[in-house]
This record gives C-alpha cells, sequence and structure tokens, in this order.
C-alpha cells in the first residue's frame, strides 16, 4: 500500500531504526538505509548527487539521531524529497539538505502524533459523555464561582 501522508506512515506497525538495529546490527540498518538514498541519487540524476562518503554518514546520522523513526518513515521522506515536497535540489544534494528533510518530517511526525492522540482522547471521553461543550464548562465556571461566594458570604455571616 502506498503512503501518502504523515498519518498513514505512523499507521504502520514496523519497527523503529533503533530495534532494527538491536536486531541485526548496525552494519546492515545502515546498508539498508543506503540502499534508498542511492535509490534517491539514481532517479534524481543530479549534477552533484551524494557521494559514498555522505551517504555512509547521513546513514549513520538516522541510526544514532532518528532511531525512533521506521523505515516506513525513511522511505515516506524520501519519497516525499523525489516529489518535491522539501524544495528545490539545485541539481544537487549534500547532507544538511538531507538531514533537513528528516528534521522537517520528524517535527509534522510528532506533531500529527500529538493530534492523532488528542482525536483518539476526545473520541473516548465522548463515547462515555466526559466531552462537555465550552458552554457547558463555563456554566460549570460560574456555578462553582457562585458557590464559593455563596459560601464566603456564610461564612462571614456566621462570624
Amino acid at each position: 500500500k502506498t503512503i501518502t501522508t504523515v498519518k498513514q506512515a505512523l499507521e504502520q506497525s514496523t519497527s523503529s531504526l533503533a530495534k532494527i538495529k538491536k536486531n541485526v546490527g548496525t552494519v546492515r540498518t545502515e546498508a539498508l538505509i543506503k540502499v534508498y538514498l542511492v535509490r534517491l541519487n539514481d532517479l534524481l540524476d543530479l549534477k552533484k548527487p551524494l557521494s559514498e562518503e555522505a551517504i555512509n554518514e547521513i546513514a549513520n546520522i538516522l541510526t544514532t539521531e532518528y532511531y525512533n523513526l521506521t523505515m516506513t518513515d525513511v522511505v515516506f521522506v524520501l519519497q516525499q524529497a523525489i516529489k518535491g515536497k522539501y524544495g528545490e535540489m539545485f541539481e544537487s544534494l549534500n547532507i544538511p539538505k538531507v538531514i533537513k528533510w528528516f528534521e522537517t518530517y520528524f517535527n509534522e511526525r510528532c506533531n500529527t502524533a500529538e493530534q492523532m492522540s488528542n482525536d483518539e482522547r476526545n473520541k473516548h471521553n465522548s463515547l462515555f459523555g466526559r466531552e462537555r461543550s465550552s458552554e457547558a464548562v463555563n456554566e460549570q465556571r460560574e456555578f462553582s464561582k457562585q458557590y464559593t461566594i455563596d459560601k464566603l458570604i456564610q461564612n462571614h455571616k456566621s462570624k
């Protein structure tokens, strides 16, 4: 199935780079990432593609700094880059450019995960009648204020 949104990427139950690294080792995990980076180089047909050293470094950075991403995330980011989502390549690629894609995606991923979590919580709460309109919340606040004022007046009169 083709993944077209961050939400779809998050919904895939695939292992994180950290887990893959733990199971098969650093060399194999980085090799898997490198396959996709080489493919990126080939597809973009740039005047200044990523060098082998740059590909090695990017794979290392991803497994050490972005280890909670999954291979689904990695492939998705690279597909989005091919489609131009992260801007012009200007006939060249370098390490900072590629890492910036992952930084941008990671932030988007965190925001999407937070939104999904909030949506799930709201769905859960509404199933149990806990979700309240802002009007109901305001009514509750008003009642609490009035109750507090009444109590203060009562206490003051009894003294």
